[in-house]
C-alpha cells in the first residue's frame, strides 16, 4: 500500500494534549502530508491550531466535571460524536490519531465507527480515560512513558518520548539575557503559562529556610501575570530571587540547573530535553492524579524528586537543599537527559506513516 496522504488529529483541553498534535502535524505537513485537527468547537484547541494555520473541525464535546457531572453535556458530547462521524468522510483520512484528553473522543470515535484505523499518543504515565477506552481499537499505541503499558490492552505498543520545541540556547547566552550570573547554581520555578498559587507561596517560604541555613541559590521564577505582584512584595528583599510574569521557556530551561515545577508531561519533557532535574509537585486535582504518576516516574528513573503538595511546607525545603548537592544534581541531569525526547515528532509520524501504510 502507498504511504498514507491524508491525516486526522483528534485532540484538545489541555496544552498536553493539544501540543504534542500541532507538531506532529508540522512534521507530517512538512513531508506533504495533508493534515487536519478535530477538537472542540470554540476551544483552546481551535485558536492554536488557527496561529499554527493548521486545517480545524470544531465539534461539540461538553465540559467534563467529575465532581458535578451535569447530564446536558453528556447530551452535547453525544451530539459532537454524531458529527464527528459525518464531518470524517469529508476529511477522508488515511489514519486518525488520538491524542488523549475527552476532546479527542469524537475523532476517535468517528475512526472506529467508520473503520478508519486509528493510531493514539499518550504523553501521562497514567492514560487518559479516552485512550483506555479506544486502546483495543487501535492498530498502535504510543506512549511516552512506558509505565502507561501497564494501564491498557493493547495488541501493538511503542515507547517514543513526548514531542517539544527542540531548541537549545548556550547557557551564557541564556542567563545573560535573563540578567543572571554565569557561575550560579539557577533554580527555575515554572509553574505553568498562568502560573500556581501553590508554587508561588510555597517557593519563596522555601527560599527563605534555604537562606537561614546559608544555602539559598539564584532562582527566576515565572509566577504567571495575576501572581507577580504578591511574589515580588513577597521576595524584594533577596537580590538573587528573580520573579518574573513568564519567561521564555527556550531561553528559562537552557539558563536553569535544577527546577521546581508541576508535573504536567509537556514541563517535564522539556525538562528532560534541556537534562534539567527537576523537584515535582503534582497538581492534585489533575484528572485521575496522571501527574503524580508522572512525577513517579521522572523520580523512579532519578532524574528529579516528588513532593506532594499536602506536605509541601516540609518537604520542599528539604528536596530543594538535597538538589543543591552537586552529587545529587550531576547524577539527576544526567538521568534528565536520557528521557530526552529529541526527534519525537519526526518519530511518530514515521510510526503513524507505516501504521496507514499496513491498512
Amino acid at each position: 500500500m502507498s504511504a498514507p496522504r491524508r491525516l486526522l488529529l483528534a485532540t484538545g483541553g489541555t496544552g498536553g494534549h493539544i501540543y504534542p498534535a500541532i507538531a506532529v502535524a508540522r512534521e507530517a505537513s512538512r513531508r506533504g502530508v495533508e493534515v487536519a485537527l478535530i477538537g472542540g468547537l470554540g476551544a483552546m484547541e481551535e485558536r492554536l491550531a488557527g496561529e499554527a494555520g493548521i486545517p480545524f473541525f470544531g465539534v461539540d464535546t461538553g465540559k467534563w466535571d467529575r465532581q458535578r457531572p451535569d447530564p446536558r453535556q453528556a447530551l452535547k458530547a453525544a451530539a459532537g460524536l454524531r458529527q464527528a462521524v459525518g464531518l470524517t468522510p469529508r476529511v477522508a483520512p488515511d489514519v486518525v490519531v488520538g491524542f488523549g484528553g475527552f476532546a479527542s473522543m469524537p475523532g476517535c470515535f468517528a475512526a472506529w465507527r467508520l473503520r478508519v484505523p486509528l493510531v493514539l499518543h499518550e504523553g501521562n504515565a497514567f492514560p487518559s480515560r479516552v485512550n483506555r477506552w479506544f486502546a483495543r481499537a487501535a492498530k498502535l499505541f504510543m506512549t511516552a512513558q512506558p509505565e502507561a503499558l501497564a494501564h491498557v490492552r493493547t495488541a501493538n505498543s511503542l515507547v517514543v518520548p513526548f514531542p517539544v520545541r527542540e531548541e537549545r540556547l548556550e547557557r551564557g547566552a541564556a542567563r545573560a539575557a535573563l540578567g543572571l550570573p554565569e557561575a550560579a547554581v539557577v533554580t527555575l520555578v515554572m509553574g505553568g503559562s498562568q502560573g500556581s498559587l501553590a508554587l508561588n507561596r510555597a517557593v519563596p517560604d522555601a527560599y527563605e529556610n534555604l537562606m537561614a541555613a546559608g544555602g539559598a541559590p539564584v532562582v527566576i521564577h515565572s509566577t504567571g501575570p495575576r501572581w507577580l505582584h504578591e511574589v515580588e512584595t513577597r521576595t524584594a528583599a533577596w537580590p538573587a530571587y528573580r520573579p518574573l510574569p513568564y519567561v521564555d521557556a527556550i531561553t528559562a530551561w537552557s539558563a536553569a540547573d535544577l527546577a521546581i515545577t508541576r508535573a504536567g508531561i509537556s514541563t517535564l519533557s522539556e525538562a528532560a530535553f534541556h537534562g534539567v532535574p527537576a523537584i515535582m509537585v503534582p497538581l492534585p486535582t489533575a484528572a485521575e492524579d496522571h501527574q503524580t504518576h508522572n512525577a513517579r516516574a521522572v523520580a523512579g528513573a532519578g532524574a528529579g524528586s516528588l513532593v506532594k503538595e499536602s506536605d509541601v511546607a516540609t518537604a520542599l525545603p528539604e528536596a530543594w537543599a538535597r538538589a543543591l548537592d552537586p552529587g545529587w544534581r550531576s547524577a539527576a541531569a544526567a538521568a534528565a537527559a536520557a528521557r530526552t525526547p529529541a526527534g519525537a515528532a519526526r518519530r511518530i509520524v514515521d510510526a503513524v506513516l507505516e501504521t496507514g501504510r499496513e491498512r
